[in-house]
């Protein structure tokens, strides 16, 4: 495994991810070289109309329609899923963390969607979990199953990923919250003072509240009222929310 080329594509990805541009196959494409996987693959499952999932999956060419079916019905019957909706942990593990092969290889989720392909080593990692959509990496190897060092650097990578979906998450949130807006509501909104515009510019600049009372001459503790007084006007509760509301009225 190469460690460092692995952690090197999780951030261009996660760059893209808040740049709004596509990773999905650039990740997968690194994640396969780097981790030697036979297979590597990002599926996203969002709920549509009706309730009914839809699902895409990059990486490797979409599944038949008959094969997707039976991941939506069977799913809670792979032990990682099992393991995802009972405790709600995102964290990347192997199929046999939970279960030897000569168990997994009779379940139903292995005999009809995973046998055919001879893909008996698997490592997930979840980065987003939500009641509408689930994001997950999977890797899959033939021949030898994933080492604890792989899975420790799939988890760094994991949190990288997380972190960029969530900010891109609220960007999109505000963007739809900003176009419900009224005139009225949204010059309200903009009505920032100069010096709540002036710590707006460092905290999106990567300034701390410290640095940033550093270079203003002010307390740490004014920086602080300055924030609270911006997540009420943007109606945000964090920094990063605060920056993407920011910036997306400039």
């Amino acid at each position: 495994m190469n460690e460092a080329e692995l952690l090197r594509c999780g951030l261009l990805a996660g760059a893209a991810i808040v740049a709004g541009e596509p990773y999905e196959m650039a990740l997968t494409d690194g994640l396969r070289r780097t981790v030697s996987a036979d297979v590597a693959t990002i599926t996203v499952w969002h709920r549509g109309r009706a309730g009914l999932p839809e699902i895409t999956v990059s990486g490797q060419e979409t599944p038949p329609a008959d094969e997707l079916h039976t991941w939506t019905t069977e799913f809670r019957g792979h032990p990682y899923f099992a393991n995802l909706v009972t405790t709600g942990d995102l964290s990347p593990y192997r199929t046999s963390d939970f279960l030897p092969f000569h168990r997994f290889r009779d379940t139903t989720v292995y005999r009809q969607l995973l046998a055919q392909y001879g893909l008996r080593h698997q490592l997930a990692a979840t980065l987003v979990f939500s009641d509408r959509e689930l994001v997950f990496m999977g890797l899959l190897r033939t021949l030898r199953d994933f080492s604890d060092r792989e899975v420790a650097a799939i988890a760094a990578v994991r949190k990288t990923l997380s972190a960029a979906l969530a900010y891109d998450a609220q960007v999109r949130a505000i963007q739809a919250r900003i176009r419900r807006e009224s005139p009225a509501e949204r010059t309200r909104a903009l009505t920032l003072t100069e010096r709540e515009t002036q710590v707006l510019q460092l905290v999106a600049a990567g300034y701390t509240n410290d640095q940033t009372a550093m270079r203003l001459g002010i307390g740490a503790r004014t920086v602080r009222k300055h924030l609270e007084s911006i997540f009420g006007k943007a109606h945000v509760s964090s920094r990063a929310a605060a920056v993407a509301w920011w910036l997306h009225r400039q």
